[in-house]
């Protein structure tokens, strides 16, 4: 199967997280995570957080950062691979890598 990448703005807590869906029953709130199952794939997995979902995240949030783009000349790939890996973030990120914006696509 072929893989897929979803870019988000990461969030520092569920509560900001576009997958994280509140529910309440009285005064009790609960919080469950739409990205990762739970023993189904209807299930949404329930989040608990040591400070709450809505002070931190939990250790098996799937979310993580992008790399961060490289600044170095690589005599063993030929000064090519910071520039490839710079490229590929870029790419990801919907950035316009190497270009200026007086060139045409």
């Amino acid at each position: 199967m072929s893989k897929s990448v979803f870019v988000i703005d990461t969030p520092k807590t569920c509560v900001d997280c576009i997958f994280c869906q509140e529910y309440g029953i009285g005064s009790k709130k609960y919080a469950y995570c739409y990205v990762t199952n739970g023993d189904s794939e209807n299930d949404m997995k329930p989040i608990d957080c040591i400070y709450g979902y809505r002070q931190s995240k939990p250790d098996w949030c799937p979310l993580m950062d992008l790399p961060k783009k490289k600044n170095f000349w690589s005599e063993e790939h030929g000064g090519k691979f910071s520039e490839g890996w710079n490229a590929c973030i870029a790419a990801i990120t919907g950035e316009r890598y190497g270009k200026t914006d007086t060139n045409e696509d």
